[in-house]
């Protein structure tokens, strides 16, 4: 690969670079006279480099990058992104944007800079259009194998063919990852519309698992996953919460109040309340008599 002392001019003072002394490039040529749907610019690997950073008024080619390790950020049309080891991002024509290392953590990214005509439309299809950052770590073997190819084939016209390939196999990648978050975030959302409507009803995670068709293993790691939680405790604190409320504004004995919201006995309730209050139920509807 070439330094960072042969990256090629910026004529039009487009953009600004900040010490980028680090980076590895690879400058790619076609016959000018062929019309490419996708046309490889350059291809390189920054090094972390706490001072690196590209600012670009207006972006002519579009951006693919992976971060290997540490830490970045982006902005662009007003939004920050903070980047991490394991994310993609892309930057596409027309935009301005400045994007640069953690000071304290500095990256180590792999990218590829490219013209198309078409990739809107593939963009589109695969539900990529509107994405800045997406989290795929598999996406590293294949900007791996856009750099060792390009190694190869650098001054070569058929190579336009085996880079194309490649960008594509990261398009599916990053497509495959968003369907499947989707359906993630639809199936913890059903486990949590299904909580919820048994706050008043006896029901195990047992139960759960069998009336989703899933494992309690699987609805543990996805609830966690997009509510911080597990359905466990989410489950409790609801019937801790609205034991609150009947302590507050009803009649109810105590025991009345375990049964109604399904605790095996008012010991276990009692038990829990002041575990997750600090007080008793009884203490707890003391304070609320005190008060008023």
């Amino acid at each position: 690969m070439l330094g960072h002392d042969t990256k090629k001019p910026d004529p039009y003072k487009n953009i600004v670079y900040g010490s980028c002394e680090k980076e590895e490039i690879i400058f790619l040529d076609y016959e000018k006279d062929k019309n490419y749907p996708i046309r490889a610019e350059s291809i390189g690997i920054t090094n972390p480099d706490k001072d690196y950073f590209i600012q670009r008024k207006h972006l002519d080619y579009y951006v693919f990058e992976y971060v290997v390790s540490g830490k970045g950020y982006i902005k662009q049309d007003g939004v920050t992104y903070y980047v991490k080891a394991g994310d993609f991002y892309m930057l596409k024509p027309g935009s301005s944007h400045v994007y640069g290392a953690d000071k304290k953590e500095p990256y180590k990214k792999m990218w590829i800079n490219f013209f198309s005509g078409i990739l809107d439309t593939f963009l589109s299809a695969y539900g990529l259009f509107d994405k800045v950052v997406i989290h795929n770590p598999d996406c590293e073997k294949f900007f791996t194998e856009l750099i060792s190819y390009a190694e190869k084939h650098p001054y070569h016209d058929e190579y336009s063919i085996g880079l194309s390939r490649i960008i594509f196999k990261i398009l599916f990648s990053l497509s495959q990852k968003i369907s499947n978050e989707k359906i993630t975030s639809s199936l913890a959302n059903n486990v949590k519309e299904r909580l919820d409507a048994s706050i008043y009803r006896k029901i195990t995670l047992n139960d759960l698992c069998a009336e989703i068709n899933i494992s309690k293993s699987q609805m543990n790691r996805e609830f966690k996953k997009y509510y911080n939680t597990t359905p466990y405790n989410y489950l409790l604190d609801k019937r801790i919460f609205m034991a609150k409320e009947l302590l507050k504004n009803s009649s109810m004995k105590i025991f009345e109040i375990s049964d109604k919201l399904c605790f095996s006995d008012e010991y276990n309730f009692s038990n829990i309340f002041k575990q997750k209050t600090g007080v008793s139920p009884i203490e707890f509807r003391k304070r609320l008599t005190k008060e008023q």
